[in-house]
């Protein structure tokens, strides 16, 4: 699902969100919280029966339960957000909407492939042999993801998986034609 945020033209900066397929392992571990959560206000009840202060348990059940959502609900809401300014690709992870995390940022220019994730391109990407892998993209088998493949100033070797929607193609293929391969369906 993608949910643009500043559509912009021109030159200003533009940035989308793509959230993260609510997949089989994610509602997992949302159902998996929840047993979580009350095994811990079951916990807490039982603590506090045995040890005779029932009511001060009480008091601690709602806070402590409020704590533990929210800081541990927000990994089941996994958002990744692209950013195209002044030539630049900045791709952040957003948890509940509340947390931002940069996973990285790299010159339009300076990546040297941008290939649609397609059984086709395997072997380039495969040969490329990236260092560190990043994967922003709802979910594997999507159908609109691409993969960029660039090299640092270091000499390290980077593979990012992401979805583009189309005013990104658009982005891309201005500041780096060469790097870009469309699939038969963007072009």
């Amino acid at each position: 699902m993608n949910r643009d945020i500043n559509v912009s033209s021109g030159g200003a900066p533009f940035e989308y969100v793509v959230a993260k397929a609510k997949t089989p392992a994610v509602w997992f571990q949302r159902i998996t919280l929840i047993a979580f959560y009350i095994f811990w206000v079951l916990a807490l009840l039982l603590i506090g029966g045995a040890v005779r202060l029932v009511v001060p348990f009480l008091a601690l059940v709602p806070l402590s339960l409020w704590v533990l959502v929210f800081f541990t609900w927000r990994l089941t809401q996994v958002e990744y957000e692209y950013s195209f300014f002044a030539g630049e690709l900045t791709v952040s992870r957003l948890l509940g909407g509340r947390t931002r995390r940069e996973l990285c940022c790299v010159s339009i220019r300076s990546i040297d492939y941008i290939l649609p994730n397609e059984e086709a391109y395997a072997s380039r990407i495969e040969s490329f042999s990236a260092n560190k892998t990043i994967f922003a993209a709802s979910k594997d088998s999507s159908p609109s993801v691409y993969v960029a493949l660039w090299c640092d100033e270091n000499g390290r070797r980077y593979e990012l998986f992401f979805e583009p929607n189309e005013k990104a193609l658009r982005i891309l293929r201005y500041y780096n034609m060469s790097a870009l391969t469309l699939r038969q369906s963007d072009r």
